[in-house]
């Protein structure tokens, strides 16, 4: 049986946009952020191409950085610290500039949003660049979703992983 962590990596990384856990859940919970990361979209001829720009994942241990699980070569030097991504004005604009439209995934975990008799929940949605840049993965967090789009109310420092196993 494949560990929480390696779960929820295949999870995250796999499909950026899929949800495990609720199918709806607007209630505020506490969680942490899993991972971030964002993607460059092109439409052409009614077909979405996704370019991968970052992803970071969690590392599970307290005191241990996030992993970088993918940076773009191309965007690698706008990211002066990859494992702490933000995007800055300019960075949004060339990123706007370059593609049809750029995705912003925060993937947050909660206990309470688990379902049956799993111990955690997660909503892996777009948000918005403000709050894609207001968390880093294993930020503690009050935050809802509506299965589509992540909202995060509040950042409270950093997730205790020792609590949860």
């Amino acid at each position: 049986m494949p560990s929480r962590r390696a779960f929820l990596s295949t999870a995250g990384t796999s499909v950026s946009l899929a949800l495990a856990g609720c199918l709806n859940s607007p209630q505020r919970v506490e969680g942490y952020v899993q991972f971030k990361l964002i993607d460059g979209l092109i439409e052409e001829s009614g077909q979405t191409t996704e370019i991968p720009i970052i992803n970071v994942d969690a590392s599970y241990e307290n005191g241990t950085p996030p992993d970088l699980v993918y940076l773009n070569e191309e965007w690698a030097d706008r990211f002066p610290i990859p494992r702490m991504p933000t995007v800055s004005d300019s960075l949004h604009r060339t990123l706007t500039e370059q593609f049809d439209s750029v995705r912003y995934v925060v993937g947050t975990t909660s206990p309470e949003w688990a379902e049956d008799d799993e111990s955690v929940g997660s909503f892996n949605v777009s948000t918005t660049r403000e709050n894609f840049n207001r968390v880093q993965v294993h930020s503690k967090v009050t935050a809802s979703s509506d299965g589509t789009y992540l909202t995060i109310h509040s950042v409270d420092g950093l997730w205790n992983f020792d609590s949860n196993e």
